[in-house]
């Protein structure tokens, strides 16, 4: 690894260790054999010795053997733009390789961590194309098992099972705006009108490819009309702004290791407040 030369001319800066980082998370409240979802930018601490390897280890011993960590994979091609593409275009997707849960990457833009948590030796992985998850420990099976509504963001799926199970968020020099969280807190709001996205995607299921079809809610374009609001404009970043109501309720719990941000958050917290707020302004 090439250290980087501004850090080792850089007066007090100490490099982060997994050591370091584990028992920075159990000081702050990480629960030992409790369940955390966790989003990770990696450059925001400067150097870890180890790079991703440590941060997954050092979450590990954070949480204890009885712990399980979760990550939103997703897949590496969303289906949201297929309708507008050229009819090449359009072919080309669909002479694409089927999603595997077993061996089918995570999407890039989510950062590398979800990926690493994938391929961690008994790492499990939910069958949803464009809303898997994937998660490491005991809980693994129940929180990835399939929603019988087929809706992988609602009070059944994976964040569904994070918030029933008194699960907790991490934020390791994530912004806010990544809290995937605040998606669970829009599908479960009891207000009118939120938008969903038909398409289908192609899957494997035993030997075969089949092309499924998926209805799940609008989170690139928006669930609900924000834009409409005041106070928001086109290219503000909603979940930040639902994120922000989060930490306006006391869920959120801010530290930092160097130069990395770290937001400790309550789960079932948060999703109460994120859906408060959407419930007292769209209905």
């Amino acid at each position: 690894m090439l250290v980087p030369n501004h850090l080792l001319s850089r007066h007090g800066y100490a490099p982060v260790t997994r050591t370091r980082i584990a028992s920075h998370l159990r000081q702050i409240g990480v629960v030992e054999g409790g369940v955390l979802m966790v989003h990770v930018r990696l450059s925001a601490f400067g150097w870890v010795v180890g790079g991703m390897d440590s941060v997954v280890h050092a979450l590990r011993d954070a949480i204890g053997a009885t712990g399980t960590l979760m990550a939103l994979s997703g897949w590496e091609d969303s289906p949201y733009h297929v309708a507008g593409w050229p009819e090449s275009w359009r072919q080309a997707y669909r002479d694409q390789p089927p999603f595997d849960p077993r061996i089918s990457a995570s999407r890039r833009e989510f950062g590398r961590f979800p990926e690493r948590l994938r391929t961690w030796p008994a790492a499990e992985r939910s069958s949803h194309p464009e809303v898997s998850f994937v998660a490491l420990g005991p809980r693994s099976s129940e929180l990835l098992a399939d929603p019988d509504d087929g809706d992988p963001w609602g009070p059944f799926g994976p964040l569904g099972g994070l918030v029933r199970l008194g699960g907790q968020v991490l934020m390791l020099g994530a912004p806010l705006k990544s809290l995937t969280l605040c998606h669970h807190a829009e599908a479960t709001a009891n207000v009118q009108g939120k938008r969903y996205r038909d398409y289908q995607m192609p899957v494997r299921e035993g030997d075969e490819v089949v092309w499924a079809s998926y209805r799940t809610l609008d989170t690139f374009y928006g669930a609900l009309p924000y834009w409409d609001r005041d106070d928001l404009e086109m290219g503000d970043s909603i979940v930040a702004k639902l994120a922000d109501q989060a930490v306006a309720a006391g869920a959120t719990e801010v530290s930092r290791i160097e130069d990395c941000t770290v937001v400790l958050i309550d789960a079932a917290k948060a999703a109460n407040a994120v859906r408060a707020w959407i419930e007292a302004n769209f209905r």
